[in-house]
């Protein structure tokens, strides 16, 4: 039975004379020692640096808890929210986003609520955000 490889090669392989991008083009089982050579298609995140990967992984283990990430990367809540843009606009999702949010009509602008259970209906119908919530209550 062969021999499974001591680590697992990075998602983003260069080549080691141009930098290219390398694409897999044979894969083995190590149980039976199969091997079959192909095309194999790429998903979205081998598109990824080990930056950005190392970024989806904290993300992840910290369940997308930013004040968690915050401590994880050593780094302020802008710049994860940053580094998160990045990696969104990365992974295809910043434009379709942008594209989406061109084509919804505008809401219309509600009054301002009079009572603070009229600010917490407006919050859970998604009206407003968390934010806008608290400086209307807190005003």
């Amino acid at each position: 039975m062969p021999v499974p490889p001591e680590s697992e090669p990075a998602a983003n392989l260069r080549c080691p004379a141009c930098r290219g991008q390398l694409f897999p083009r044979e894969l083995e089982c190590v149980d039976c020692g199969l091997h079959l050579q192909a095309s194999y298609p790429r998903n979205e995140f081998a598109r990824l640096d080990d930056d950005a990967l190392h970024l989806l992984r904290i993300f992840v283990a910290c369940e997308g808890r930013i004040r968690d990430m915050e401590r994880a990367l050593g780094v302020s809540y802008p710049t994860v929210k940053s580094r998160l843009a990045g990696l969104r606009e990365t992974l295809g999702f910043g434009a379709e986003q942008a594209r989406r949010k061109k084509a919804e009509p505008k809401p219309e602008e509600a009054p301002e609520p009079k009572t603070a259970s009229d600010t917490i209906g407006r919050l859970e119908r998604g009206e407003i955000d968390f934010d806008e919530a608290m400086r209307r209550l807190q005003g």
